[in-house]
């Protein structure tokens, strides 16, 4: 599709075209690698954890709990994400 001759669509569609082009190599990968999501899903989910918690509280009492409360969410949801134990993750960095 992307080799069709369509020049004479509009120009916003060509601006486009041209832009994905550029890009193709990376943008399309999904299409060949079955191991690569089409969607940013888990990225989503991956913040909503921390999205809630700044909705209900507001914002930290302080940055230091800001960033131990990130770093903690970090680990743990990396260690889910390739099946092991939040908790023995984060007791292995102690």
């Amino acid at each position: 599709m992307l080799k069709r001759n369509l020049n004479s669509l509009r120009k916003e569609f060509n601006e486009l075209k041209r832009g994905i082009i550029k890009c193709r190599n990376y943008i399309f990968n999904f299409l060949e690698n079955p191991a690569i999501p089409s969607d940013n899903n888990a990225s989503e989910r991956g913040i909503r954890k921390l999205k809630v918690k700044q909705k209900i509280s507001g914002c930290f009492r302080s940055e230091t709990g800001a960033d131990a409360f990130h770093a903690l969410h970090s680990i743990a949801d990396t260690a889910w994400k390739n099946g092991q134990s939040p908790l023995e993750a984060i007791l292995a960095l102690v």
